[in-house]
């Protein structure tokens, strides 16, 4: 009877320790307004460039304005009093602009719209100002110089929706949640590329930028280079594309080639000249 109990207990007593470590096992559920933060990749889809969006200065235009025709460029959807997230994306992309040997406003253009409509000028100029500063352009920037957006809630929603970015308010925390991404736009407005994360390398800003101008940007030697990096969408990454590599190796062959031949004849021409003049 005493060894009946004992192996009760014993049950009960692994039962019991064994049922925190399940609980454990089972991942938190996320509040509902994180399950809704996502972005639906709507590669190749233009964005509607009508939209009409007011600017740190109080100035109201439509989208269209910052888009050139010539110049790719670099989106960031974020809400100006985010705690955390929005200004860990701002700061990455910050820190790989810093790299670039593109020049912004020459080579490519940025540009900010916060997701919030309580967002105000006044909160979109600070932003602006202490993204500047980082990017070591706080001198008297011009209104161009990567501009900072605020609008009402209609146009947020339709601008958001054509970039598939899928946000959330949560009344509780009085605070959004939404994806950590940038958007690499080509000069007519439509979604060349989606970067991922909070860290931007200067590699993958350089290759979607010079993906997005179709080559109208960059050196001749940066058009080659992307003809042997592709985007890599499982990491996220530009990586080294073997075709494309050797695409470039026979290439090089071939110039290698018509060298050699074009030597030998030449000297042969050589040759026979000097033979018909004794």
């Amino acid at each position: 009877m005493r060894m009946h109990h004992l192996s009760t207990t014993a049950f009960l007593a692994l039962v019991l320790a064994r049922a925190p470590v399940a609980a454990a096992a089972e991942p938190p559920s996320l509040p509902p307004a994180a399950r809704e933060a996502d972005i639906e990749e709507r590669l190749g889809s233009a964005i509607d460039t009508a939209l009409p969006f007011t600017d740190m200065d109080g100035r109201r235009a439509p989208l269209a304005e910052h888009f050139d025709g010539r110049r790719p460029v670099l989106l960031v959807l974020a809400y100006y009093r985010c705690p955390t997230l929005c200004g860990l994306v701002l700061r990455g992309l910050v820190a790989g602009m810093a790299k670039l040997d593109y020049r912004l406003g020459e080579d490519y253009r940025a540009l900010t719209v916060s997701f919030d409509p309580r967002d105000t000028p006044a909160t979109a100029a600070r932003k602006r100002t202490a993204a500047l500063s980082a990017l070591g352009l706080a001198g008297a920037p011009t209104p161009e110089t990567w501009p900072f957006l605020t609008g009402a809630l209609p146009e947020i929603r339709a601008l958001a929706g054509d970039l598939g970015f899928r946000f959330a308010y949560d009344p509780q925390t009085e605070q959004y949640a939404h994806p950590a991404a940038v958007f690499v736009l080509t000069p007519q407005g439509r979604i060349s590329r989606i970067l991922y994360g909070i860290e931007f390398s200067p590699l993958d800003l350089r290759l979607s930028l010079l993906e997005a101008s179709r080559g109208q940007i960059g050196t001749p030697l940066e058009r080659v280079l992307m003809t042997c990096y592709r985007y890599d969408p499982a990491s996220r990454r530009y990586g080294p594309y073997v075709a494309g590599f050797l695409r470039l190796g026979g290439a090089a062959i071939l110039a290698w080639v018509a060298a050699v031949v074009a030597f030998f004849g030449w000297q042969g021409r050589q040759r026979r000249r000097l033979e018909r003049a004794r």
